[in-house]
């Protein structure tokens, strides 16, 4: 099978070949058909947005996301919605009637001799389809929740394919190749015309939703959550941890800044100790996600390397969050990603991943991409690397199904048994004996100060864990905090909404691509780290009460009860401050 081009000289790869032939026999195996549950929606037309060759937002974009969609079976399998453009009431809820004329009036624009101009910025580029595909890029999502949002057996959740994206655009000024905010636009339609009084929104777009950020950041209606690449030097330059909204809404602004380079268990970590925390307090009525890709490994601008099976993973964990609080209400619209044959594979993920759950099926056997070191600091996350095999304890208690196959570890870890009583029998390890990686150290003190701020906010959630490196008083508080947290609710410190979006139905395993290395913990602890054994020390041997009766000690022995009250004497005077028998410092001299 050889790549076949695309549209804009883009090329499909092997792999996506590989993976849209997988979906479409996985559909046909479990006879999913037209008029499933999931809807979709774009138009041919957004691919008349178009400036200069070599820029990063060009229509190849979408036109591979349309081709794998299409050869994999997806679009089939889907309910086809029909596209509209946004009228002028709609985009007013959210943008100022100057800005409106200004995207509508950009095709006047054009520089003397190119068909497109720059009115918004040297980075964002008008032609004379503008107008028409800024207001048809907010339809199309329109469309969608209209669709999912009217009484009836229809669809409840859909993804909308469409460009220019517009989680950059603000009330007033189109930036970062963004026109209209679709995803403001389509939040307010959700709240004023359907009645929804909380919404979140999620955005995993490499590059900080700003404009989102903005327009919603004194809107305690709206829960706006941000995980995205930050640096002194990156597009858009906000977002910072400290960024919680202002007013009414301060709280419901939640930004987790992350270091470049970021991946599937980075992702994975900011998912258990925040995201479903947040939606476990929130209860949204619908969740809106600002689906960019540009965090895949491989992406020209985002430099990350988190991967399609992870965007898929997310997506389930949020459907089923959906399903669960918002009886599946959950859109998806297309924002960033650069690399049109990488973006199109997590499409098809996502898509994939939402026929599954609404029909309640496993997903398709994938091949493995790049091989990788196995990765364990969560339980049930995806971890790239070679399959780890289950211990035998584990499968005879899995209650897994015949569908599923052995070699797959399973979703939910035996709470039954306990932690490994050596290095090498611990999954936890990689082959070499050493710990296997965790999420970076700067995740994990971005996920905790967030959960710090939020402390003593209106959306306080769990304080999620140190990272490696605090001090032993820091890890002492923590744990005091912990059980204090314990105490008050009643519960683990594990989140509800974790075990919510990721507890695990065996049946709904993840793809081999999607590693998870499950530890065993015991019924008493749910950390996601192995505790030793304390160290205690020996026990006093006492004579026993036949010995005694038999054998009488000579008079100058003491008793049994001196035995114990000596050895316990012995044994606190050794470690008492200030005890005789403890060993001081030598003085210093006064000469010295």
């Amino acid at each position: 099978m050889s790549p076949e081009p695309s549209e804009g000289g883009q090329s499909t790869s092997q792999r996506a070949l590989a993976r849209a032939a997988t979906t479409k026999a996985w559909l046909e195996a479990h006879d999913v058909g037209p008029g499933s549950p999931v809807a979709l929606v774009t138009d041919e037309r957004l691919l008349l947005h178009a400036g200069p060759s070599n820029h990063p937002e060009r229509p190849a974009r979408l036109a591979e996301i349309l081709k794998q969609l299409e050869i994999s079976g997806l679009s089939a399998a889907c309910v086809q919605l029909s596209s509209r453009e946004a009228t002028q009431e709609e985009l007013l809820r959210v943008h100022s009637q100057e800005h409106i004329d200004q995207v509508f009036n950009s095709a006047s624009s054009k520089k003397k001799g190119k068909a497109y101009g720059t009115p918004f910025g040297p980075d964002t580029y008008a032609n004379d389809e503008t107008p028409l595909c800024a207001s048809l890029s907010t339809g199309c999502l329109l469309s969608l929740v209209d669709k999912c949002l009217e009484k009836g057996d229809g669809p409840r959740c859909g993804f909308a394919a469409i460009r220019p994206p517009g989680h950059h655009a603000t009330v007033d000024k189109a930036s970062g190749f963004c026109m209209f905010n679709n995803v403001a636009v389509a939040v307010r339609q959700a709240q004023q015309v359907h009645g929804l009084k909380r919404v979140a929104v999620v955005d995993w777009d490499v590059h900080h939703g700003n404009g989102t950020n903005d327009i919603f950041e004194k809107d305690e209606s709206v829960l706006f959550f941000s995980l995205h690449r930050y640096d002194s030097y990156f597009f858009p330059g906000t977002g910072f941890v400290e960024d919680v909204g202002k007013a009414e809404g301060r709280g419901y602004n939640v930004n987790c800044p992350l270091d470049k380079g970021f991946g599937d268990l980075d992702v994975a970590h900011v998912m258990r100790y925040l995201i479903c925390p947040l939606m476990e307090k929130f209860e949204p009525e619908a969740i809106f996600i600002s689906a960019g890709f540009d965090a895949v490994r491989g992406d020209p601008l985002g430099e990350c390397r988190v991967s399609p099976e992870g965007f898929g993973w997310l997506t389930r964990g949020l459907y089923r969050l959906a399903k669960h609080y918002c009886e599946g209400r959950l859109f998806l619209a297309l924002e960033g990603g650069y690399s049109p044959d990488l973006i199109a594979q997590c499409t098809v993920e996502c898509v994939r991943t939402l026929l599954a759950e609404v029909h309640g099926l496993a997903g398709p056997e994938l091949e493995d991409p790049v091989p990788a070191t196995p990765m364990s600091s969560l339980p049930t996350t995806p971890a790239m690397g070679p399959s780890v095999p289950a211990s035998p304890s584990l499968s005879s208690k899995s209650g897994r199904s015949e569908g599923v196959p052995a070699h797959r570890p399973l979703l939910v870890p035996d709470l039954e048994g306990s932690p490994p009583a050596s290095p090498s029998a611990s999954p936890a390890l990689s082959a070499s004996g050493r710990k296997a990686r965790g999420p970076a150290g700067k995740t994990c003190r971005a996920v905790r100060k967030a959960t710090e701020l939020l402390q003593v906010l209106p959306m306080d959630v769990p304080l999620a864990p140190q990272a490696e490196g605090v001090s032993k008083n820091a890890k002492r508080n923590e744990r005091r905090r912990s059980r204090k947290h314990s105490e008050e609710d009643g519960a683990s410190s594990d989140s509800s909404g974790w075990a919510i979006a990721y507890g695990g139905d065996p049946e709904f395993s993840f793809s081999p691509a999607m590693r998870m290395v499950v530890r065993q913990v015991s019924s008493s602890s749910h950390t996601s780290h192995d505790v030793p054994d304390m160290e205690l020390p020996p026990p006093v041997v006492l004579p026993r009460a036949e010995e005694v009766a038999t054998k009488e000690p000579p008079s100058s022995a003491p008793k049994s009860e001196d035995v114990t009250r000596e050895a316990l004497l012995l044994f606190w005077r050794k470690r008492k401050p200030g005890s005789p028998n403890r060993r001081r410092r030598p003085r210093r001299s006064s000469s010295g």
